[in-house]
């Protein structure tokens, strides 16, 4: 296993697509500072930057539906199934290496890979915004189908640690498609079409009065991506603030490890089972 780490840090070292991707974000966040300031100077009765802030941009970079977070297991898409077309793979097995060892390597390479990138991009994104508008932990934030709203240190932190978990889900979820189709053409919408279908339209159909009333906490089980696709709102005062409660981050924390077991288990047996042409 040692070996296969090895040779992967290597190989992404000299990766142009990895490259190209690390300056496609610093690119992405360029434009998405622009683009909150266009929005702050179109609105005349904003008192200063609200939307152009460290604290606004930290909370929307992550969005795993739009921009860069699709644009990583896209990348990963790529960088996964080449390992097949250039017959990497199968020296790998020749070497002496398990198929279930390269497969769980698949998992973990590609989680480097996904938090590497998203933590770049993150960072940036808030840095930018922070030189800007600066940085208020009690500040204006949008979170999926949010408004306009408030957020806190409590739902931060609880944000951050949610999205990683997310993006795990989202990691084991690429690898398994990559690895079970082998073709980066119908891999890639596959692979888009989850996070838009689970941070957006989902959240959508579960806010209906009737399915929330008769489902309750369900949907936080069951969808990895609800509560940072649709976050809960209280009211204090005239403003929104945006909320996490304990319920809901451990639903978080329980949904992804669940889906993440799902398809790496069920990767794995398929890989070892399956011929390496």
């Amino acid at each position: 296993m040692a070996d296969l780490f090895r040779a992967f840090f290597f190989k992404l070292s000299r990766d142009i697509t990895f490259r190209v991707l690390a300056i496609v974000g610093a690119g992405v966040a360029l434009l998405m500072m622009g683009i909150y300031l266009l929005m702050d100077s179109a609105i005349p009765y904003l008192n200063g930057h609200v939307f152009c802030t460290g604290n606004n941009l930290f909370v929307t970079s992550f969005n795993p539906s739009s921009n860069y977070g699709l644009a990583i297991p896209i990348n990963l898409i790529t960088f996964t199934v080449l390992e097949f077309s250039h017959g990497i793979i199968r020296n790998k097995i020749i070497a002496g290496n398990s198929k279930a060892k390269i497969y769980l390597s698949f998992f973990v390479i590609g989680l480097v890979f996904t938090l590497s990138l998203l933590f770049t991009y993150v960072g940036l994104c808030t840095l930018l915004g922070t030189i800007v508008g600066g940085f208020d932990p009690y500040g204006f934030g949008t979170v999926g189908l949010t408004g306009n709203t408030l957020i806190s240190p409590d739902f931060i932190w609880k944000f951050l640690i949610a999205n990683i978990f997310v993006y795990i889900t989202i990691t084991s979820f690429t690898v398994f498609i990559s690895t079970l189709l082998r073709n980066i053409g119908p891999s890639i919408p596959i692979v888009i079409l989850m996070p838009i279908i689970l941070s957006t339209v989902l959240p959508v159909i579960f806010q209906v009065p009737q399915i929330a009333e008769s489902l309750g906490s369900v949907p936080m089980y069951l969808n990895p991506f609800q509560v940072i696709g649709s976050p809960e709102t209280i009211k204090v005062g005239d403003n929104y603030h945006l909320v996490i409660n304990p319920e809901a981050m451990v639903a978080t924390v329980i949904a992804n490890l669940l889906w993440t077991s799902v398809f790496t288990g069920f990767g794995t047996l398929i890989f070892v089972n399956r011929d390496v042409k």
